[in-house]
């Protein structure tokens, strides 16, 4: 049996996240496509850029000129990165260190600094938010909960200054510090209304998951029978060439993916093991339900 690395592991731990199974048999019959596109990144990206042709050629028939399919690529994901660690290095550069008792810089010289990080950080997951909140941005592991994290800190910062830290704050030139607080609870604000508006789009379904994820930027889901067909085409190609190319990997990612099933109780100990003695992957097709 061929190792199943971590990076496999994780990629698996996303797409299961997100399928949204109906029943057990539905995760059982599943779980052959989501090893070949855990196990094979390039793989995950050709699905995906024939899965966004065959929306965009959809569309563009049903209304010419339309609106693109709104699609998150490696840009998108490093920016979201980028977003969270500057909301913490906006609060590290001025918060007192629980060791030393002390700053990287005083409230003086680098409040002004920490509230503009704050501030284009909440920029950040406001401009982000569309492609997160439909589920592009990592799926249910970026949560619209991320957001309410970061208004509470830095509302939270700015309040423990004033009510702890003013005698630290030169009276005669308050304005940089006074700023810099106004940033963060503008920050804060932005973020927490961000998370109201996040978490509306995540308990209204504005997250799609399932099989709507196969289909989100479709303008009219009576087109899905060509998003399918087209997906059809392509995993007809793609399955066959993964098995002939590396079949024991194949197998040892579908093992890993009932594994994982399992784990996270979509089916049971004796469906795992009834699917572990199935020798075939299945029909080569894109997911219908």
């Amino acid at each position: 049996m061929t190792t199943v690395t971590p990076k496999v592991l994780n990629r698996i731990d996303l797409l299961v996240a997100d399928a949204d199974y109906p029943d057990s048999a539905t995760a059982i019959a599943d779980a052959s496509r989501v090893a070949l596109l855990a196990s094979r990144p390039e793989a995950a990206a050709e699905r995906e850029r024939v899965r966004v042709a065959a929306v965009r050629e959809a569309n563009e028939r049903r209304a010419p000129g339309g609106a693109a399919v709104r699609t998150a690529g490696t840009v998108h994901r490093v920016l979201f990165v980028a977003a969270i660690v500057l909301g913490a290095v906006a609060i590290g550069l001025v918060a007192l260190s629980p060791r030393t008792g002390s700053a990287a810089f005083t409230l003086q010289e680098g409040a002004l600094l920490a509230g503009i990080i704050a501030l284009v950080s909440a920029a950040l997951l406001v401009w982000l938010e569309p492609v997160r909140a439909s589920g592009e941005l990592w799926g249910s592991h970026a949560p619209a909960g991320l957001s309410l994290l970061f208004a509470v800190l830095w509302i939270g910062f700015a309040a423990s200054v004033v009510i702890f830290r003013g005698d630290e704050i030169n009276s005669y030139e308050p304005w940089p510090v006074i700023a810099g607080l106004v940033l963060f609870v503008a920050a804060g604000i932005t973020a927490f209304v961000l998370w109201l508006r996040g978490r509306s789009a995540d308990l209204g379904g504005g997250r799609q998951t399932g099989v709507a994820h196969t289909l989100r930027g479709l303008s009219d889901t009576a087109d899905a029978p060509a998003v399918f067909t087209a997906l059809d085409a392509w995993w007809a190609q793609a399955g066959p060439a993964a098995e002939a190319e590396d079949r024991e990997g194949l197998s040892s990612a579908r093992g890993a993916v009932l594994a994982h099933l399992r784990g996270a109780m979509m089916i049971d100990a004796r469906e795992e093991k009834k699917a572990a003695t199935v020798t075939s992957f299945g029909e080569w097709k894109e997911r219908r339900r």
